[in-house]
């Protein structure tokens, strides 16, 4: 398999023992903790800014970004915009967009879901629903604990409880506070959820847990997974130090390894390459060398394509583009 460098957004800093600048702005990025491209449109939960970037087409390197929600402008980075809980973010992670176009956000510190029934293409949207709070205005901890993950296939909304170690499931989109049609408890801190062939992979990271469990079918406990991948949290082949993203596409499945800072790509249930290290027994920040473009620090999120891969570096402060031929 051919894995080839595109292009970094968020500003640069290549050749640099510095991380890039994260002040806000149209084109920098603090901390982002999700990623997401659907038809063509990128979006990026700028965690640390506590906002969501959204690029109208696919960006070119440090291209500003066209729209930008949770503040009122491009150069603002407070929780909340200052106090606006309706229109506002505080920490954002997890980005999603279904099938029909619609928006999901897991605002994650704030403890919910909130929902644009499309993709806005005006800064500042309010949002057109909330799951997980009785309103806009409410933001104390309530269904949720710290959602950082959000996941919508063939009809059924999942999401992410961290800070509750469950996984929630509803048939269609529910009512701000409707009960759940299914819970599935076990998991020590679960961050991720992706759906390959006939298996959902759910990425658990938390103490003592560094695992992707497999589950086919359907979603269950985490005892009661089918396989799972992680067998040591050090360096190492099939080692995971706290997976906190995890993507697919028809081939392959995309697992950030953050705290070894890499990204992992399998086929079937056997790693074939790593990014962001030489080989699979290293692990240190950018290779303890500097920022480079092939290098990761703390990478959260993965997403996939079938012909390209987006990583949420985060420790580096921006999001890096790769394609490759499978």
């Amino acid at each position: 398999m051919k894995v080839e460098f595109l292009s970094v957004i968020g500003a640069s800093s290549e050749f640099s023992l510095q991380v890039p600048d994260a002040k806000a702005s149209p084109c920098t990025l603090y901390g982002p903790r999700g990623v997401f491209l659907k038809d063509n449109t990128l979006i990026v939960a700028d965690t640390g800014n506590h906002r969501v970037l959204i690029w109208k087409g696919l960006p070119k390197q440090n291209q500003p970004a066209d729209v930008v929600l949770g503040q009122r402008d491009f150069y603002s980075d407070h929780p909340n915009a200052g106090g606006d809980t309706e229109r506002g973010l505080f920490m954002p992670t997890g980005v999603f967009v279904s099938d029909e176009g619609k928006l999901f956000v897991a605002d994650a510190w704030n403890h919910r879901i909130l929902l644009w029934d499309r993709v806005p293409e005006e800064s500042f949207s309010k949002p057109d629903h909330v799951i997980g709070q009785p309103n806009l205005k409410q933001v104390d901890r309530n269904l949720f604990f710290w959602c950082f993950g959000v996941y919508y296939s063939e009809g059924y909304l999942y999401v992410c409880d961290t800070g509750n170690r469950r996984i929630l499931k509803w048939k269609g989109i529910p009512d701000s506070m409707q009960d759940p049609d299914d819970i599935y408890e076990g998991f020590s801190w679960p961050h991720a959820i992706c759906k390959k062939d006939e298996y959902f992979f759910v990425a658990d990271a938390g103490t003592g847990v560094s695992k992707v469990y497999a589950f086919r079918n359907s979603l269950r406990c985490a005892q009661q997974a089918d396989f799972y991948l992680g067998h040591g949290e050090g360096c190492g082949r099939f080692n995971l130090n706290l997976p906190y993203g995890v993507s697919a596409n028809h081939r392959l499945l995309f697992v950030a390894d953050t705290s070894n800072n890499r990204v992992l790509i399998f086929e079937e249930r056997k790693p074939i390459a790593v990014l962001g290290q030489k080989d699979f027994s290293e692990c240190g920040e950018n290779r303890w060398e500097g920022v480079y473009k092939d290098t990761l620090c703390w990478p959260y999120a993965v997403f996939s394509t079938e012909n390209l891969l987006l990583i949420a570096d985060t420790g580096n402060n921006r999001v890096v583009l790769y394609s490759f031929n499978a």
